[in-house]
């Protein structure tokens, strides 16, 4: 199977090798080729592959039934950007779990979901496309990601969460028991959320806080 993976930096190489620790790990080879509009082409550090060239350029390396795409991007608008961008290839977005993730029993995972090595999700959750599970991220009972959804390291969502489309959960953040977090909203790193958020703000501190309503009465 030839995977066309989309983005070339740090995370994606760190996606590209979960996936490639899958395929040796159920015995069947895989091909990676990668693209970006900003790494030039050329041999990657990690050694999984080459960028082979610009985003626009994937179409001219789909092999007809075999190819698959692979989303290499954490940041949810910019996956969010690229998504529509490839939409018109028509081709499926493969869904990556490392060998080293765990996850629990009734657990559905969207189309292009990353989980990565040491990343736990336990029982019971949903989890959108295009979700990004970074490494030792964890994910409790019933909790529920909509698309676009990224944890960061070592974040940590505690059961029966809701975080909206496109939100993004900072390294080492964490949310109590039964919090929804907004869509397209940014919680910090170390940030503690021990209450809704509303939609399209950032939260910092422990417990967390509005940052623009901090400036004001600060």
């Amino acid at each position: 199977m030839r995977h066309l993976v989309i983005g070339a930096a740090g995370h994606a190489q760190e996606v590209a090798w979960a996936l490639d620790a899958r395929a040796h790990a159920d015995g069947r080879p895989i091909e990676l080729l990668f693209f970006d509009d900003r790494v030039p082409p050329g041999p990657l550090a990690s050694g999984l592959g080459a960028v082979v060239g610009a985003v626009d350029t994937a179409a001219a390396y789909v092999l007809p039934g075999a190819t698959e795409l692979v989303l290499g991007i954490a940041l949810p608008h910019l996956k969010a950007a690229l998504t529509a961008r490839l939409a018109a290839l028509a081709l499926p977005w493969t869904t990556v779990v490392h060998p080293a993730a765990i996850v629990g029993p009734n657990v559905c995972l969207g189309a292009g979901t990353y989980v990565g090595a040491g990343a736990v999700i336990t029982v019971n959750a949903r989890l959108g496309r295009f979700v990004t599970i970074n490494v030792h991220g964890g994910v409790a009972h019933d909790t529920t990601l909509d698309d676009l959804v990224t944890l960061h390291p070592y974040a940590h969502l505690s059961g029966n969460v809701h975080v909206g489309e496109g939100a993004e959960i900072g390294a080492g953040a964490t949310a109590i028991p039964g919090v929804d977090i907004g869509a397209w909203t940014v919680l910090g790193a170390g940030c503690v959320a021990v209450r809704a958020l509303a939609r399209d703000r950032t939260y910092v501190g422990v417990p967390a806080r509005d940052l623009k309503s901090m400036r004001r009465t600060g």
